[in-house]
């Protein structure tokens, strides 16, 4: 019985946390979020998610996809495969990323495929389009335009502000609600298994 308990504490403070951080990803308005798994004496964040990390998300409509792995450390991609789809797919974002040779028109699997390859060596960039930043922004950031750096808030902003603070806003917004949602009461794996508006705009 303790060591059951145990368990069912460690999926209910996973799931928690994950929804807190993947809470934009959740509502559909962020294509894709990445985390990265460690352990700390205040959080053995890794031993939980390979623990319990499978139970967790049995049932959500999120994915996930590990992108690179050691023994101390676990870089995860947590998506939901229509909207990260579509995001990939989007005109400006299709010819970026084919460019710089994915594999667009192989469709959503051989994208991630050749994502987590390029992990393997360090953080390819672009991974930014995938995670609801603009393009601009990730254009600015690998030095492929020449809009100057206007402000830094979760990401480097290039060019005028107004688009991307909006979308941080947006994905804040998702945060402050789920978290609301479980301080009201609703239960972490209820959160992670419901299914929410798909109301997600293009922001490339």
């Amino acid at each position: 019985m303790p060591a059951a308990g145990t368990k069912v504490r460690d999926i209910n403070c996973l799931a928690a946390w994950l929804v807190s951080n993947i809470a934009p990803t959740l509502t559909g308005n962020k294509p894709a979020t990445v985390l990265t798994f460690i352990n700390t004496r205040q959080e053995p964040l890794l031993a939980a998610w390979r623990k319990t990390g499978k139970e967790v998300l049995a049932g959500s409509m999120v994915r996930h996809r590990v992108l690179s792995r050691s023994a101390n450390r676990e870089t995860v991609l947590f998506y939901r495969s229509a909207v990260l789809d579509q995001c990939i797919q989007h005109n400006l974002h299709r010819v970026f990323l084919a460019k710089l040779g994915y594999p667009v028109h192989s469709g959503l699997d051989a994208c991630l495929d050749m994502m987590e390859e390029r992990f393997q060596g360090c953080c390819p960039h672009e991974v930014g389009i995938l995670l609801g930043i603009p393009l601009k922004d990730v254009l600015g950031f690998m030095g492929l335009t020449d809009e100057p750096l206007t402000c830094r808030r979760e990401w480097c902003i290039y060019g005028c502000p107004k688009e991307s603070l909006a979308v941080i806003e947006r994905y804040e917004a998702d945060r402050v609600r789920m978290c609301t949602l479980m301080a009201q009461g609703m239960a972490p794996a209820q959160i992670l298994c419901s299914t929410w508006e798909d109301d997600w705009q293009e922001t490339g």
